[in-house]
């Protein structure tokens, strides 16, 4: 039953969508406000014995033109059969645009997560840690929106135990908007 959830949860992972926004600068430094964009991801899964909901917005800043910080915080909501589980967590991300359709990405992930138990939230919680690296590719669909895929690589991984995910390498698939 772990394999199966955890073969869920790694699909979930590599078909959330992510969305985000920047404003590009037009000339100058540009004010505070202009440098801070929002965004964030979404996920679900479902069939009929299980659900796979994850939220996951986040605030960034624009330091440069090409290099940005933020974070991003995450919850994911697990249901199979009666078993319910909420999962939770965030961190702080890097991203740097070494060209206009690629980028480097780094972050941090704390996740706080449940086996899933009925009822909910009643059984053993982890805590997990992650380091993920990666790169990624922007292809432009749109005036502003672009497709994203991000391929990361997870430095703090070990066996898999006691972790939320079954493999260091993790996809992430989305539509972008505001990098143009």
């Amino acid at each position: 039953m772990r394999s199966a959830l955890i073969l869920f949860f790694s699909f979930s992972l590599f078909f959330s969508a992510q969305a985000q926004y920047r404003e590009s600068s037009k000339g100058g430094g540009g004010s505070f406000t202009d440098k801070i964009y929002f965004g964030g991801g979404g996920g679900f899964s479902g069939g009929s014995n299980y659900i796979n909901v994850s939220l996951s917005p986040l605030v960034g800043y624009k330091i440069t033109e090409r290099f940005s910080s933020g974070v991003q915080l995450s919850y994911q909501y697990v249901r199979f059969n009666s078993y319910r589980a909420n999962n939770y967590g965030g961190g702080p991300f890097m991203r740097f645009n070494f060209t206009q359709k690629f980028f480097t990405y780094a972050q941090y992930e704390y996740m706080n997560y449940g086996l899933l138990t009925l009822p909910p939230d009643t059984g053993p919680r982890f805590d997990f840690n992650s380091l993920f690296v990666g790169l990624g590719y922007s292809e432009p669909i749109g005036k502003n929106v672009a497709f994203n895929i991000t391929a990361l690589y997870n430095l703090l991984y070990k066996d898999g135990t006691q972790s939320p995910y079954d493999s260091p390498l993790v996809f992430r698939v989305g539509i972008v908007a505001g990098l143009f």
